[in-house]
């Protein structure tokens, strides 16, 4: 990527081709873009248009997609010179090197980067606080969350050396309240002050030791979530930092903190919501239905939809929905609450930010319910073109114009009631009229937690679960494995990066897992279904995967892209690795085990991908991240992180490119661990 410049040229090019791979979502845009009305995808194509069709009209800034536009103080912003700015725009720059304060691109780039992990990480620690809160007053009966898998709870209390003195429900009530306030520990740092000297302790409790220990001699190993974004923050104020080094690994740390954020909101949700089980499910945008209530539920709080779903079998709910001549409550997913009852109950997936406009469109959606993140601030102007009543649930996520109803843990009973109350009054307002694409939502095997993927291998070797799947990784019938992650992009073709590269991968024997809208993605696909398998699976993986099937009691294969879930799951990916590091004894950049964030959007996904990097993981991204006006930063993310982590970035908008580079590294890794025979 260092000496590559034109990478940046290439995604300029798919920038102009973009669409869509999904036919449902492409029938849905031409049917709104024909009544004349805005989407994500007409609204993206507009900055790439240019004036005479040679200069950039209003198109996206160079200087900002280089990284090379600082806008940290009030003296700027200010722009630093470069060649690759296409003209005219580059005119708009002196001809410097260097901005007002006298910061470099390396400086500029590096901070700007920070910056962006810092927005990532805060998301993720505020929503795992959320959780664990809820976790807390649920222990302390303040709240009307029960504990559904006290399994898991106990697991993850013995992880963390917790000990109780009580029995039964009291024993489980105390291990919930424990586990509890060392999550709130683990993000807000000790409550007399102190800072968790030896790091954070869902990180000690569940990373490799191999790991923990390279993170440490780098310094990268967090105490707590927000003292070290607090520590990013003062950085990355005009007079502090200036080495790009330093900048770049204090990244990897919020990443690191990250991840561990992840991990802890993973495990909780668990405890609190229960371990997801393989089920079948559909996913696509046609899974409203005419004659029932339609609630789209979108974010990133599954507590939220807990709730609603427990009451809209209520008695007075249900006599409700009949006296105003519906036939039943039908929830559809979005995004990451969308991934989460979609494993937890099957809740069909509707789409992700990319597909609300066009949901909203098909003139069915009764409530479009938002909870925290990754709903744009589009629907409700979508909204007010048609019945659909938007309502907002958080007090970090309001949206002008619409309806805001308050959720807190304490009132969740209430709330829901008063959602589905709103939900069936606005059903009465729905004119007779709808549109929804003729193509019918695609089959869907979801809900692989790891606890599930261990309980079927189990039934291969009951005293050694992990050794049939390292048997076979050794065997080279699983070549490797591909986590596919995070978001999906307008800038691209969506979903079809995602797909071409899970294709390609399969064909030599890479077991595909998935979380987040990546995994979507591969919903709509069609490469969660069962049927998949024997279409795109090499022959080994294939063999693999039936016999994996026949022991978890299907009598057919599994899938080829197992959805692990939201993309607070990636951690569900992130222990697999820890565990196969932990048995092999060896570190998680040995592995080979590979990431790809093709479509990456939103801050979270970088704060995502550094945790990966400095953990030993390899992460390929086709949308080009803004550091190439600095190639000392871009060669530290690309090249030299290999050195220092084991992990580095991959830039290659190309799906079948990419798909190379990481077979390569697949192939090396495979070699260093003595496996380098022909398979």
């Amino acid at each position: 990527m260092v000496a590559n410049l034109d990478i940046f040229q290439r995604e300029k090019k798919l920038r102009k081709e973009s669409r869509t791979g999904d036919p449902a979502t492409q029938y849905m845009l031409d049917y709104v873009e024909g009544l004349g009305l805005d989407t994500v995808f007409t609204r993206q194509k507009r900055y790439e248009e240019k004036f005479m069709g040679i200069f950039p009209k209003s198109g996206r800034c160079d200087f900002g997609s280089l990284g090379i536009c600082c806008r940290q103080c009030l003296i700027g912003p200010c722009r630093i010179w470069h060649e690759d700015v296409e003209f005219p725009l580059r005119v708009n720059a002196p001809a410097q090197t260097r901005g007002t304060c006298g910061a470099t691109a390396d400086t500029i780039v590096a901070r700007n980067w920070l910056v962006y992990h810092g927005r990532g990480c805060a998301a993720h620690s505020t929503t795992c606080k959320e959780t664990a809160e809820t976790l807390l007053k649920a222990a302390r009966g303040q709240a009307n969350f029960p504990i559904r898998d006290t399994a898991k709870l106990e697991a993850v209390a013995a992880r963390l050396g917790v000990k109780t003195n009580g029995a039964g429900d009291r024993s489980h009530n105390q291990m919930a309240e424990k586990v509890a306030l060392i999550a709130l520990s683990d993000l807000m740092g000790i409550p007399d002050g102190e800072s968790n000297k030896n790091g954070m302790a869902f990180a000690n409790a569940y990373l490799p030791p191999k790991v923990l220990k390279k993170l440490r001699k780098l310094d990268i190993l967090p105490k707590s979530s927000f003292e070290d974004l607090a520590d990013a923050d003062h950085q990355c104020v005009i007079g502090m930092m200036a080495d790009p080094y330093y900048f770049i690994m204090q990244s990897l740390k919020i990443g690191v903190a990250d991840l561990i954020a992840l991990l802890i909101t993973t495990e909780i949700h668990d405890i609190m919501l229960g371990t997801p089980a393989p089920a079948p499910t559909k996913i696509g945008l046609n899974v409203l239905k005419e004659n029932e209530i339609n609630i789209a539920v979108h974010g990133h709080i599954p507590l939220l939809c807990e709730k609603l779903i427990e009451h809209s079998q209520a008695p007075e709910i249900q006599a409700k929905i009949k006296l105003a001549g519906a036939e039943g409550i039908n929830f559809v997913g979005l995004c990451c609450t969308g991934a989460e009852v979609l494993q937890r109950h099957k809740i069909p997936l509707a789409g992700n930010n990319l597909q609300e406009d066009l949901l909203i469109a098909t003139g069915l959606v009764d409530v479009f319910l938002m909870d925290v993140q990754c709903s744009y601030p589009s629907a409700h102007h979508m909204a007010d073109q048609f019945h659909t009543k938007v309502i907002t649930t958080m007090k970090d996520a309001r949206v002008p114009m619409a309806d805001h109803l308050a959720f807190k843990a304490e009132n969740a009973d209430e709330w829901a009631m008063q959602a589905l109350e709103l939900s069936i009054n606005n059903y009465k307002k729905r004119p007779g009229k709808s549109h929804t694409p003729p193509f019918e939502p695609k089959d869907a095997i979801t809900g692989f937690s790891l606890e599930t993927c261990v309980k079927v291998l189990a039934k291969l070797d009951p005293e050694n679960p992990l050794k049939p799947l390292i048997d076979n990784i050794v065997e080279g019938n699983i070549y490797g494995v591909c986590l596919v992650a995070g978001c999906t992009s307008p800038k691209l073709t969506t979903d079809q990066t995602y797909i071409d590269l899970a294709v390609e991968l399969l064909k030599h024997n890479v077991l595909i897992i998935g979380t987040g809208c990546a995994a979507g993605s591969c919903g709509r696909g069609g490469l969660l279904d069962i049927k998949a398998t024997q279409e795109y699976a090499g022959d080994k993986l294939k063999a693999v995967l039936t016999a994996l099937g026949e022991a978890a009691g299907l009598g057919q294969p599994l899938p080829p892209v197992w959805h692990m879930g939201s993309c607070v799951d990636n951690s569900r990916a992130v222990n697999l690795a820890s565990a196969l590091a932990s048995a092999l004894d060896v570190e998680i950049k040995d592995l080979p085990i590979v990431v790809s964030a093709a479509e990456a959007v939103t801050e979270k996904s970088v704060s995502i991908g550094s945790g990966a990097v400095a953990i030993g993981l390899p992460v390929h991204v086709a949308v080009v991240p803004p550091v190439l006006g600095s190639p000392t930063v871009a060669k530290l993310l690309t090249v030299d992180m290999t050195d220092i982590t084991g992990g580095s970035y991959i830039v290659e908008p190309d799906a079948k490119k990419a798909a190379s580079q990481l077979l390569d590294i697949i192939a090396k890794r495979r070699k260093g661990l003595g496996l380098d025979k022909d398979v």
